[in-house]
């Protein structure tokens, strides 16, 4: 396969000048030009994003990371950020990953190629300033912002509390992602501020596998009325596994979770959630990636910590 080199030699040129013919760019003399574009012709070549980027220092893309098992929340966000870059004149570059190593070789290739890579989820403090973490608390001058998952677990169990629960179950993601830790945080918080006791046995994370989890508190011995879980499918499961061993929902176990997909409406019952910012999400993400096309600052010390709001349906049964 061709290489910029390549042409270069051919056209007997640079290859800053390859570049800026290839991107566009002004000041370049005619002769070299057509000599690129012959070269370029001849040799059948096809530009990397980065080779079009190498003299301007700009990008026509940005790049988005989403966790492969986050399908939910990407499915959300890819066509919303997809319009909304149309006017900016950027087009998405969309990676699927599985893993954190497989997370930070994305993130580093796309970082070269993209004027911003948008990644659902936490990045590492080291990250490029080009690195956005979408819905993530700014860390160390990293271009993040905030989803306060503590305050969306505060604010669900105080609901809950408020309609007579007191023995709350918490299904996070896994023991160790920034989001579960808020949630704990969440939930510790308003336990302690009621003077309910902390039950470790009402601590669930799926760590990819939410069926089990859930099966282990059925089949404990602790007793719980509502589950509150980070994701819609999370409750889709409990809902599907609690009815297998004829536990009514709502009315034996309720269910709140603190995503408000397109899911939880078509749920029976309807899924009562603390909905997941997108439209204020985004509309900072646009920003932040705006400020980088700029060359402008585009990290906030304090972040932009962001709260979801109460959608209630009919998953919690008031026992009050």
């Amino acid at each position: 396969m061709p290489t910029i080199d390549d042409v270069s030699r051919l056209a007997n040129v640079s290859r800053a000048t390859v570049s800026r013919v290839l991107t566009g760019t002004r000041g370049v003399r005619e002769e070299s030009r057509e000599a690129v574009l012959r070269a370029v012709e001849e040799l059948n070549y096809r530009p990397s994003f980065a080779a079009q980027n190498l003299a301007s220092q700009t990008s026509n893309h940005v790049g988005l990371v989403i966790p492969a098992n986050d399908e939910s929340s990407g499915a959300r966000l890819l066509p919303t950020l997809s319009f909304a870059l149309k006017g900016l004149n950027k087009n998405l570059i969309v990676q699927y990953v599985t893993d954190a190593a497989e997370q930070a070789a994305v993130v580093d290739d796309l970082q070269r190629q993209c004027v911003a890579v948008v990644v659902l989820g936490a990045v590492p403090a080291d990250a490029p300033r080009n690195v956005i973490s979408f819905d993530r608390f700014s860390i160390a001058g990293v271009s993040n912002q905030g989803y306060d998952y503590a305050f969306a677990t505060e604010s669900a169990c105080r609901y809950v509390i408020g309609k007579g629960h007191r023995n709350i179950a918490l299904l996070t993601d896994n023991d160790s992602d920034d989001a579960s830790r808020q949630m704990l945080e969440g939930y510790r918080n308003v336990l302690q501020n009621y003077s309910i006791p902390f039950n470790r046995q009402l601590m669930l994370a799926a760590n990819d596998n939410v069926e089990q989890a859930l099966l282990t508190l059925i089949n404990s011995f602790s007793k719980y009325s509502v589950i509150i879980v980070k994701r819609d499918r999370y409750a889709a499961e409990a809902m599907r596994l609690l009815r297998e061993f004829n536990i009514a929902v709502p009315q034996e176990v309720s269910l709140l979770s603190l995503e408000d997909s397109p899911l939880a409406s078509l749920l029976n019952p309807p899924l009562t959630c603390i909905s997941w910012p997108l439209e204020q999400l985004m509309e900072n993400c646009i920003q932040r990636i705006r400020s980088l096309i700029d060359e402008r600052p585009a990290f906030s010390p304090e972040g932009r910590t962001l709260a979801g709001r109460l959608i209630p349906r009919q998953s919690v049964a008031d026992l009050s």
